[in-house]
């Protein structure tokens, strides 16, 4: 559905019916069963739609809508982000502070001397994954902790979720509130995020994009229960993974991120916004903020005509969601890919073609 305000934005709404098309072609092919996205661009929403079946078994079949919550996976990371920034802003820590200052445990642990900002920007050295879900460790913090280092901190850039899992912790333990009720009360609550949350409630699961085809509990279908096997692992709630979100709820937070609007309450002050919006690591070994994949890291879809600007994230269960600070856009691309068996290439492939047809149709 192409907005009133496609115009006045300065987008060309014939373009943006592209977008609409390329999203159904991708459901067609069976890349994903329901599909929702998002354009806004000067704080206006430019397009939106929603496409396919959310839960595609049920009986009768649930359509997917604009309000569909999905398994946000990886675009957890920049909510744990954006509490640690808000973190440093109230003085309750700064970036260079080490795992060992929060979590005594890991005095003598590997990942000790590991920064906050090594751990945000994916430089801790630690490995990128591990089942931490099969861990015989007393806990997955335990396990974490005993982990060889793979590389020099600060020396290369390995995307690790494991990284965003001490985060959580620490957060925790810095506020001392857990990370799922501090996000409430820092985030989805100021900005009105009414279906945003983790572990989200059974009266909530006819509304959710079922989920499946994850190897600890294969042949399962899951609808409210996320995906990711070590978030799962840690009841859900975790700096990796574990939000459930919809289009309309992220597109308030990437406006209060991008913008700071008058009628969302600020969540971040500008020095903190271009440490989330920047590329915090020399670029000789990759592109990361505090909390986002930024140029030149080739895991941030960003097609060819999206400024150098921009920065963003996605998820294993197939979401997106960019912003480019430079022609005031963001895009969000919702699927529930991980329903359909395989390595979701084609969706990789679809959301640079989104990214691309989303820039193209920039008309000043």
């Amino acid at each position: 559905m192409i907005g009133e305000d496609c115009r006045v934005v300065g987008m060309d709404g014939e373009r943006l019916r592209e977008v609409e098309d390329l999203i159904e072609q991708g459901r067609e092919e069976g890349l994903y069963p329901a599909a929702v996205y998002m354009v806004v661009r000067h704080g206006k929403v430019a397009a939106q739609g929603a496409f396919g079946f959310a839960q595609p078994e049920a009986t009768p079949p649930v359509p997917a809508t604009l309000e569909t919550i999905f398994d946000m996976a990886s675009v957890s990371k920049p909510i744990t982000a954006t509490l640690l920034l808000q973190c440093v802003e109230r003085g309750l820590v700064h970036l260079g502070m080490t795992v060992a200052y929060f979590l005594p445990e890991a005095k003598e642990a590997p990942v000790g001397p590991v920064t906050l900002r090594q751990l945000a920007t994916h430089t801790s050295g630690l490995p990128a994954w591990k089942p931490l879900y099969k861990t015989e460790a007393a806990s997955a913090l335990e396990a974490i902790l005993t982990m060889p280092l793979e590389t020099e901190p600060g020396t290369h850039y390995v995307y690790s979720d494991l990284g965003y899992i001490l985060l959580g912790e620490i957060l925790a333990r810095v506020t001392g509130k857990s990370l799922d009720r501090l996000a409430q009360e820092a985030i989805f609550a100021p900005l009105g995020m009414t279906r945003t949350g983790y572990c989200p409630d059974v009266s909530l699961h006819p509304e959710i994009a079922a989920t499946a085809n994850c190897s600890w509990r294969e042949g399962r279908t899951l609808v409210g229960e996320v995906h990711d096997a070590n978030a799962h692992s840690l009841a859900g709630v975790a700096g990796h993974a574990g939000l459930f979100s919809t289009a309309p709820d992220m597109a308030r937070f990437a406006r209060a991120l991008l913008y700071a609007p008058p009628d969302l309450p600020v969540i971040l002050h500008p020095r903190a916004r271009r440490l989330a919006a920047e590329n915090q690591i020399d670029p000789a070994i990759g592109g990361h903020s505090i909390g986002w994949f930024t140029p030149p890291n080739g895991m941030l879809p960003w097609g060819d005509l999206l400024s150098s600007h921009t920065f963003g994230h996605t998820g294993f269960t197939g979401t997106l969601l960019m912003l480019d600070p430079k022609t005031n856009l963001i895009l969000l691309l919702l699927t529930n890919r991980v329903y359909q068996p395989g390595e979701g290439t084609g969706v990789l492939r679809l959301r640079r073609l989104f990214a691309n047809l989303v820039a193209g149709a920039i008309m000043d």
